[in-house]
């Protein structure tokens, strides 16, 4: 070996064992595996790495720099097709694209020209390899570090050359290690390249101790992608925190696992780890609603076989029965965690809602967008603040003067206002009904109609028992979906749910209300005509459960319209065709809840310093019922929240990533009412 400190890498530096095939690829005699498969050219590589962590749509959303992590740099592939996005990226944000950080550690590194023959095959990328080599054959070879930089510093390559396990010991994102511990100071990493030879072919690298050194490097909701399945792969991520999913992937290994970071044991803050289960066979749902749909379908789709409890005699006979519903987010003029909520829950919305349709199933809907207006001094001056806080895309939500409203909604609108294009309506029976219809078609459901659930109780394996109709059925997890009747049922009378009773009125539709194409929210709401009516609506009452239909509420409904909207078309109450009263599901915090079910009187004795200190350090995982779940609280707008809130109790009992990142979960999680109690003195 040539003993200079500087030194270009020549053949002689070259990896011995390594060999070129007949197409020109590279492979290890060492471990007996090819570099890559170039059955697709670089489409595995993609498909695992690039899309299994999102890099392509996060380079050109972040707001912050994207740091990754990789074992096995090799040939570079992953990372030359990282660089590949980050200049389309570049190219479409110019000067405000973030920077970023690429660690990688590589225990038997190939030389400038293993590397530059590689890649020759893919010719597309020749400038930037051609760049990495110049670079590359500078470096120090005795050196165990090496950095390169590329477009002007906005992308630094750090290239380790260890054993992966040592590598990233070497590495903090703590200032205090870094300094009295000689460690390299770097950023949280935000996605893992898990690349490498598989454990049958290279046994050192996959261990515990590497996966430990995975966790205490990961920012929280990291994302992680690898071609390896093993079972001690999968083992090894779950227990320091990450959460899996196994997909297909194109190419001789044909799966893949994708993960998050997403249970940080160390964070001190135990009350927000959630308990992970193995995907069950068979669950039992309470509810009968757009909640207990949502979720049921999703089930389905796992091949989960659901009983589905309803206490009505057909489904979809609560909240979920009116005839026309519109989906719209809840947005404020500056993002906070309720907003941020509902815009990611709408967008999930849309595509659960389309993906349907998709499917050939059929419900009444219209995306008309909905036009909130600003019919009143106090709307006016919100409307100014939303254009000058500018927090919202646009497609989602933006500002539209009383000319535009009144092309968008069909008849003259003397308002500005707010419009949502991509919002809309649905009959909300209709849908739920042809949802359970889809579920049932798998053959994963059973509807179980009158069965009104009196009690639950637990056996000693963790099952539980559901008693209602002089029986006992037998269930090995439950999730409750019950609206306004969940908190009638122990124990999620530990939950400070409450119902709000509201009324709306069923318009007959005339000449000119029949030309409206909008959904209009003013005080209230106004649909457009569907099946001979509109929805107007609707009333607010807390903690009533009286369903029974009031004269006066109808008045309500039609004073309420207006006065909001005066020089709208007129009706009486001679054009009421029906009226209908249900009962909304709330929580104190007007966020929904979706999670497993907290052992609330136990939460003291765990949590009590917080009372002290809500910053206190503790890593004690929170008490919960096993396999006890609770999806409820979606108040006025389950139509935009179900969706979500069902990909995140999936996630729960399948031991899945988690579509919302850690903040937004304790946000939802039934144990948050315990947690701010207890840090407010107030626990009791």
């Amino acid at each position: 070996m040539n003993n200079k400190k500087t030194s270009s890498i020549s053949a002689s530096l070259n990896n011995d064992n390594v060999t070129f095939q007949q197409n020109g690829s590279p492979f290890s005699q060492q471990f007996d595996d090819i570099y890559f498969d170039t059955q697709f050219g670089y489409g595995q590589s993609e498909d695992v790495f690039i899309k299994g962590n999102d890099i392509a749509d996060r380079l050109l959303t972040n707001e912050q720099a994207l740091v990754i992590g990789e074992t096995g740099f090799g040939t570079g592939l992953n990372f030359f097709l990282t660089l590949n996005h980050f200049m389309k990226a570049k190219a479409i944000h110019q000067q405000s694209i973030k920077p970023l950080t690429y660690i990688s550690v590589e225990k038997y590194p190939l030389s400038g020209e293993q590397i530059e023959q590689s890649l020759s095959l893919f010719p597309e990328f020749s400038p930037i390899v051609a760049e990495f080599i110049a670079q590359y054959r500078q470096r120090n070879i005795e050196a165990s570090t090496l950095e390169l930089s590329f477009f002007d510093g906005l992308v630094q390559l750090v290239l380790i050359f260890d054993d992966a396990t040592q590598g990233f010991e070497k590495l903090t994102s703590n200032v205090k290690q870094a300094k009295h511990q000689n460690k390299r100071l770097t950023s949280p990493i935000n996605a893992w390249y898990l690349d490498g030879f598989s454990p049958a072919k290279n046994p050192e690298m996959w261990n515990d101790d590497l996966f430990k050194q995975l966790a205490r490097l990961s920012k929280d909701d990291a994302t992680l992608a690898t071609f390896t399945v093993a079972g001690l792969v999968k083992r090894g991520l779950i227990n320091v925190g990450f959460r899996l999913s196994q997909t297909e992937a194109i190419g001789r290994k044909n799966k893949s696992i994708s993960a998050k970071y997403q249970q940080n044991r160390n964070a001190g803050k135990g009350y927000v780890l959630r308990p992970h289960h193995v995907k069950p066979t068979r669950v039992a749902v309470i509810g009968s609603g757009i909640a207990a749909a949502s979720l049921v379908y999703k089930l389905t789709k796992e091949n989960i076989r659901v009983n589905l409890y309803c206490q009505d005699e057909h489904l979809a006979q609560g909240g979920s029965s009116n005839a026309i519903g519109a989906v719209y987010p809840l947005l404020h003029q500056d993002r906070d965690d309720i907003s941020d909520f509902y815009h990611q829950a709408f967008v999930c919305a849309l595509g659960f809602y389309q993906s349907l349709t998709d499917e050939g199933i059929n419900y009444p809907h219209q995306w008309c967008g909905v036009l909130d207006l600003a019919f009143k001094p106090a709307l006016v001056e919100r409307l100014k603040r939303f254009d000058d806080i500018n927090a919202w895309p646009k497609d989602i939500i933006h500002s539209i003067d009383a000319k535009q409203a009144s092309e968008i909604a069909g008849i003259p609108i003397e308002h500005d206002g707010l419009y949502m294009p991509k919002a809309g309506w649905v009959a909300p029976q209709k849908l739920v009904k042809a949802i359970f219809q889809a579920a049932d078609d798998t053959g994963f459901l059973k509807v179980k109609t009158s069965c009104h659930i009196t009690k639950l109780t637990q056996v000693a394996n963790g099952h539980w028992r559901l008693h209602h109709n002089n029986k006992v059925d037998n269930a090995e997890q439950v999730i409750m979906c019950g609206g306004a009747q969940s908190n009638l049922i122990a124990p999620f009378d530990e939950l400070p749910l409450y119902p709000v009773r509201g009324q709306i009125s069923s318009m007959y539709t005339n000449n000119d209300i029949g030309k409206l194409s909008t959904v209009i929210c003013h005080k209230g709401y106004l649909t457009p005509e569907n099946d001979g009516i509109h929805c107007i609506g609707a009333t607010f009452d807390k903690d009533e459960r009286n369903i029974e239909v009031r004269e006066q509420d109808d008045l309500y409904n039609l004073t309420m319209y207006q006065r909001s909207l005066p020089n709208f078309p007129k009706w009486t109450t001679n054009d009421i065709k029906a009226s209908k009263a249900r009962l909304r599901c709330m929580t104190p915090d007007h966020m929904p809840i979706a999670g497993p079910m907290p052992k609330t009187d136990e939460y003291y004795q765990h949590y009590q310093h917080l009372e002290k200190d809500k910053n206190w350090s503790i890593n004690t995982p929170a008490p919960y019922y096993e396999n006890l779940f609770v999806m409820s609280g979606l108040g006025a707008r389950g139509l935009c929240s179900a969706p979500l809130l069902a990909d995140i109790i999936v996630a729960d009992i399948c031991g899945t990533p988690y579509p919302v990142d850690s903040k937004m979960r304790f946000n939802l999680a039934p144990n948050r009412f315990a947690i701010k109690d207890i840090i407010k003195g107030k626990f009791k």
